[in-house]
Order: structure tokens, then C-alpha cells, then sequence
């Protein structure tokens, strides 16, 4: 059996500081999470077994915010939700991803200029809820179908940070085509880590008899690896534990891909690797 391991796996940059970070703050009383810091299980289950806690609801705050610290999720959030959480916490803490954080200062400076903001994204992601809560939301549509805008000329087309190029550029290219523009500036914003991510999952799904993408079944980044392999190799298993793979029959023939979201951490691939190796038919 041959194992080939994604080049890029394990945390990404703004992940990475978002984990070390919070769990630095584990010596600390009274600390909140609002929403999960990033989507995979492992991570929140190794951050809340600090003794951090997470609330979901921004209506319905911890009673003892006002001498708490909350922790923003990598995500971001928007701004009415951060002047809530400044309002009735002791002390907040921005563990936004840096990429993300520059996407809102770039939307905003682009709305500024009279541009109508299009962004191919799922419009219930955390980060594009986040982003449209930062902008006039009048002036700015979330969507993952082309669609002709009425009365707009002047017009910026971008894109959620954790999408696939090809999937983005067909979106603009059809948005171009069903719409006349008098302006238009076309901006590509997916995380470079992100797409380089991309690029290993398709050469190594076309070399592999089998491949594992490992993260959360939530993670946006994630389930895009797992689908850009899927189209190359059919037996591609999109896993979050051990658990999942104990029915797939590994042979000593086989070759192994196997890819990790950028949420998922080390641990997770090293576990999982280990009981591939030693689970071979």
C-alpha cells in the first residue's frame, strides 16, 4: 500500500491563530466562544475541555457576560452582533481570520465608490453572514446562481473565501453574460491556502484508488476537497473519525490520497493515518 499525503494539511494560517490563541486563554475564568471558533468537532471538543464555553445565541447572552470574556469566531461576525457583545462583556477578543477581515475592509471601500457588492457564496455561511452584516445590505447580494440585476450597471463581483475557482469563474462569466454592466470590476478573494488546497485534492484523486478528505462535515473548505475528489475518484470518503472508515475494506494494493480541510488538526490526520496503515486487508 502507498499513502500519499496532501502537501497542505493540518491548520491553516487564520485557523491556527484562532486555536492558539483560545487556548492560551485556558488559565483564565469565565471565557465564551460565540458560535464554534472554526467547523470541525475535535477542535471545539479540545477547546471546550478547557473549560470554555460556547453560546449560539446573541439574544440570549451568558448571565455573567459582564465579567466574561467572549471570543469572536474565526468567521467574523457582524457589526450590530460585535457592539452587542462590546456592550455586555468585560472584554472581547477578535479571533476573525485575517483574509476574512481584509474581504469586509475591501467590500466596504468598493461599496464606497457607488459599486453594487456580488458575492458567489452560500448566503447562511458564518463568513458571508458576517460579511453582509459589515456592509449596506442593500447594496450587496449573496448568491451561488446567476442571476440579471435590475437597474444595476455599476457592479463588483467577488467571492466567498473557502469556494473553488473553477465554480467562481463560471458564476462571473454567466453573470456577464445575462446582465450588461457599464462598470464592473471582478475581484478574486478565495484564500490562497484554500485554493492551493484545491489543486492537491485534484492531482491526488486522480493518482489514488481511494482518498480520505478529513474535517468536519460543516466545514465549507471541506466538503469542496471532498467534492473535487469525489470527480476524479469514486471511492472518496468524506470523514470526520475513525469511526467512519471501519467499513472501507483497504487492500495492500491500494493507493492512498489523503486530504485535510483547513480546520482540521494534525492529530486528526495523524489518528486516522495510523488506523489506515494498520488496518490493511
Amino acid at each position: 500500500m502507498e499513502i500519499r499525503i496532501s502537501d497542505n494539511v493540518g491548520f491553516c494560517y487564520g485557523v491556527n491563530r484562532a486555536f492558539n490563541n483560545t487556548i492560551k486563554l485556558n488559565d483564565k475564568k469565565n471565557i465564551y466562544m460565540y458560535g464554534q471558533l472554526v467547523h470541525n468537532n475535535s477542535v471545539i471538543e479540545k477547546i471546550t475541555n478547557t473549560g470554555i464555553k460556547i453560546f449560539e445565541n446573541i439574544d440570549n447572552l451568558p448571565e455573567n457576560s459582564y465579567k466574561s470574556t467572549v471570543i469572536i469566531r474565526a468567521h467574523g461576525i457582524t457589526s450590530k452582533e460585535r457592539e452587542i457583545l462590546e456592550k455586555n462583556f468585560k472584554q472581547v477578543i477578535d479571533m476573525t481570520c485575517p483574509i476574512v477581515t481584509n474581504l469586509i475592509k475591501l467590500s466596504k471601500g468598493i461599496q464606497e465608490k457607488g459599486y453594487y457588492i456580488v458575492v458567489y457564496g452560500k448566503e447562511s455561511h458564518p463568513e458571508m453572514r458576517g460579511l453582509k452584516g459589515n456592509l449596506s445590505e442593500d447594496k450587496i447580494l449573496i448568491t451561488k446562481e446567476p442571476l440579471k440585476l435590475q437597474n444595476k450597471s455599476k457592479v463588483c463581483i467577488i467571492s466567498q473565501t473557502t469556494v473553488d475557482y473553477p465554480s467562481f469563474k463560471k458564476f462571473y462569466l454567466k453573470m456577464l453574460e445575462i446582465n450588461q454592466f457599464s462598470d464592473i470590476i471582478i475581484k478574486n478573494t478565495i484564500c490562497r491556502e484554500t485554493y492551493m488546497r484545491e489543486q492537491q485534492a485534484l492531482e491526488i484523486s486522480q493518482w489514488a484508488d481511494k482518498v480520505f478528505v478529513i474535517g468536519g462535515k460543516n466545514s465549507s473548505n471541506t466538503t469542496k476537497l471532498y467534492k473535487i475528489s469525489k470527480m476524479n475518484c469514486k471511492n472518496s470518503y468524506h470523514i470526520e473519525s475513525i469511526e467512519e472508515i471501519k467499513e472501507v475494506v483497504i487492500n495492500k494494493e491500494d493507493k492512498i490520497g489523503i486530504l485535510t480541510g483547513a480546520s482540521t488538526p494534525l492529530w486528526q490526520l495523524e489518528n486516522i493515518k495510523k488506523h489506515i496503515e494498520g488496518n490493511i486487508s
